[in-house]
């Protein structure tokens, strides 16, 4: 795999991830009642959207299904998350790489993956 590709897989989920904590925050509703509407621990959840499994301390990927649940829970759809995030994987990834001048990096001077592990959650859209 190349470096680019996994440059692009690492920030497409970090803004995947930036992205349901949007949603979740437009409609006021927390980890815990996400986890509960999809029928999923506080944990769980936990594991998946605040950076990694408590326990080993490594990432918990999203599963389909998890993007799937948690989208249809906030009445959204997945590709709807999924190409906002692609959108926002490809600028910050071209910002960092030098590839194209696309002005400042997403969220405020941070990097995405900065971003994402201290919690974003402010969305990404305007």
């Amino acid at each position: 795999m190349s470096d680019m590709i996994r440059g692009y897989a690492d920030f497409f989920w970090d803004a995947l991830v930036l992205e349901i904590k949007g949603e979740m925050g437009r409609r006021d509703l927390s980890s815990r009642g996400l986890g509960r509407r999809i029928g999923k621990s506080s944990q769980y959840m936990s594991d998946r959207l605040d950076g990694g499994s408590s326990k080993t301390g490594r990432r918990v990927v999203l599963s389909v299904w998890d993007l799937a649940a948690m989208s249809q829970a906030m009445s959204v759809s997945a590709a709807e998350l999924a190409a906002r995030a692609h959108e926002v994987a490809i600028r910050d990834l071209s910002a960092r790489s030098g590839a194209t001048d696309v002005g400042a990096p997403a969220h405020h001077g941070e990097d995405l993956p900065t971003a994402a592990r201290r919690g974003g959650g402010q969305g990404l859209r305007p």
